[in-house]
């Protein structure tokens, strides 16, 4: 309670304005206290180099076995992956490493973030996975099966969205009988 301390003394706030501050930012006082927790536990499973980055796609990225994570700090009983919308599934596919959802209620546990993505969110992930690596041959082939084609159809205004970044003219021409 220190920094409270230092609040008090320093601008004199009274109990009750303290209160009604920590009342009002009691979520992002949770969040952050979630997250120094989930370091730690990262740090339980050996993960190294871990920092807070905070950013849309992950909150901390750490490494470990010369390899890169991403990682998604879940605080909710809620589904894990029900907030990672379309754009966010695109983002994600963009990264280079591993993207991991810590889901940390009621106890710690790590989750490869595509193996716990609903079904069509797995689809739309391999889509652009495949096509921000500029992969045609495995785009063609994964475009071929009517069930990931129907999938991706129904995200074609996030895909139109990403088409700008899309450098690649044979990938461009693969997806663009499915705008």
């Amino acid at each position: 309670m220190n920094s409270l301390e230092e609040l008090i003394n320093e601008y004199g706030f009274t109990d009750e304005e303290i209160n009604f501050a920590l009342e009002r930012a009691k979520g992002i006082i949770f969040g952050f206290a979630m997250e120094y927790r989930a370091r730690k536990v990262l740090e339980n499973y050996n993960f190294t180099n871990i920092k807070s980055v905070n950013l849309p796609t992950h909150d901390i990225e750490a490494e470990k076995d010369g390899e890169k994570y991403y990682i998604e700090v879940k605080a909710s009983k809620k589904s894990p992956t029900k907030e990672y919308s379309a754009y966010k599934i695109a983002m994600i596919a963009q990264l280079h490493g591993i993207h991991l959802t810590l889901v940390m209620l009621p106890s710690p546990r790590l989750y490869l973030t595509e193996e716990i993505l609903s079904e069509p969110k797995k689809v739309l992930f391999e889509f652009f996975k495949m096509l921000f690596n500029n992969e045609n041959d495995k785009l063609k082939a994964f475009l071929a099966n009517d069930k990931n084609r129907k999938i991706v159809e129904s995200y074609n205004k996030i895909i139109i969205h990403y088409f700008p970044e899309i450098k690649d003219l044979t990938s461009l021409e693969i997806i663009r009988p499915i705008l």
